[in-house]
């Protein structure tokens, strides 16, 4: 019979490292179908969030009259006194009268146009008691930013209304000509509904005889 205690010490070393290399390579495949398994796992919930996620529409913009080319409302001039006649360096007074379509209107911009040295534009009143008037003057052309005051509660709705009086001052004798321009640079002739949607209005012109 085989005596076990007289086995040579050097096979049993080898015995040890092979059992020791299967262990190791046992965790090492255990390792490694861990790190596989939680790949998946997390693979699988990402893709699952990125499906259920509600992607929103994107937000629409309102898109303004003048690039449509659909003209809402009015802006007209008129004079105050019903006559359209005028004296050199004797003031006189204008009336922009608008008309919005049955929107209600929070702010105006107003472009008038004329002869440089024709007359001179020297004050902008507003007609409405909820809208305050901000003019810029130039040398021929004059621009007035009507706003409605934050206080205002009651809905702005125009039709054939007087907004805005311009007190002018002629300058020199003939044909004075009043324009009221879509666009003039930077400055447009527009108006702004309760929606903040920007409304191109039809624009008109009038004519003063000055002596």
């Amino acid at each position: 019979m085989k005596d076990y205690k007289s086995m040579d010490p050097q096979s049993t070393n080898n015995q040890k490292n092979m059992l020791f290399r299967y262990l190791l390579l046992l965790v090492f495949v255990v390792f490694a179908f861990m790190l596989f398994f939680l790949y998946q796992t997390r693979k699988k919930t990402e893709d699952e969030r990125n499906f259920n996620t509600v992607i929103p529409p994107a937000s629409v913009v309102p898109v303004p009259n003048s690039v449509t080319g659909r003209k809402v409302g009015s802006f007209s001039l008129k004079s105050a006194s019903e006559i359209n006649t005028g004296d050199v360096d004797k003031a006189l007074d204008v009336d922009i009268v608008a008309s919005s379509d049955q929107k209600s209107i929070v702010g105006y911009d107003a472009v008038v146009k004329f002869e440089e040295g024709a007359v001179e534009i020297i004050s902008a009143k507003s007609l409405l008691p909820d809208f305050d008037a901000f003019p810029l003057k130039k040398s021929d052309y004059y621009v007035v930013t009507g706003t409605k005051k934050l206080g205002s509660q009651e809905p702005t709705i125009l039709d054939n209304t007087p907004i805005l009086r311009l007190t002018l001052m002629p300058k020199k004798a003939g044909i004075l000509v009043l324009t009221l321009a879509e666009t003039l640079g930077l400055e447009k002739s527009q108006m702004v509904d309760e929606e903040s949607k920007i409304l191109t209005p039809q624009l008109g012109e009038m004519t003063l005889e000055i002596q």
